[in-house]
């Protein structure tokens, strides 16, 4: 499946350029993913065990314009791709929402009018205190 290399959106086989980036995809993010530089600042805000949550929040961060990557055991899901066995979702299965540093309130705001106290409990940092 070709990828965009700006927003990683995934697209169907025979479309060869990015509707929304304008950009020409490419066949594979796995190497890119993996070495880019400008993922060290991300930050890991929550872990889901809902996969409905975690593509609802996807979808409105992306929305909003706000970058997200969501990690679901051994690769990516969603406007990343899927690499290897992500396709295959094991039960108990946890999706962990990244974000840039700097989005994290703006990610933080869409996770609580989505899923309100559940996602308070999910979170990985305290936002009050580390951002």
């Amino acid at each position: 499946m070709p990828y965009c290399p700006e927003c990683r959106y995934e697209y169907k086989e025979g479309v060869f350029r990015c509707p929304e980036c304008d950009q020409p995809l490419v066949d594979s993010l796995s190497d890119m993913i993996e070495s880019e530089e400008s993922y060290k600042d991300w930050i890991a805000l929550a872990k889901l065990t809902s996969l409905q949550f975690a593509e609802m929040l996807e979808e409105s961060l992306r929305n909003s314009h706000v970058p997200v990557v969501i990690l679901r055991g051994t690769g990516f899901f969603g406007k990343t791709g899927q690499m290897g066995m992500t396709s295959f979702q094991p039960a108990g299965g946890v999706y962990t929402v990244m974000v840039p540093r700097e989005y994290v309130g703006d990610a933080d705001a869409h996770g609580q009018s989505i899923m309100g106290e559940d996602w308070v409990k999910a979170r990985l940092v305290d936002i009050d205190e580390d951002f």
